[in-house]
């Protein structure tokens, strides 16, 4: 699924929006592991806004005619890690 947020978004809004799109989608997709927020490079404070609604600065990417962030919001389920690194998970 994909679901944009235009550049018209104010981003006092954003924060807003982010969590009410995230909590939509995990509602609908309940083993969605990640939602994936780009934000085009040189807006600090779209990145801002998105951490500020859960999301988490991932990487920057050269897209050719853009640049742009990566920021993902992902489920606690899908981020807990076992500490012990030497047992495979379900085995």
């Amino acid at each position: 699924m994909e679901v944009g947020v235009g550049d018209a978004c104010p981003v006092a809004v954003l924060p807003r929006l982010l969590q009410a799109l995230t909590a939509a989608v995990q509602r609908a997709d309940p083993d969605c592991r990640r939602v994936v927020h780009a934000v085009r490079a040189g807006q600090p404070s779209a990145i801002t806004a998105a951490e500020s609604a859960g999301f988490r600065y991932v990487v920057d990417v050269d897209l050719g005619q853009a640049d742009i962030s990566l920021l993902v919001a992902e489920p606690r389920w899908a981020t807990r890690t076992a500490i012990d690194l030497d047992r495979v998970p379900g085995a």
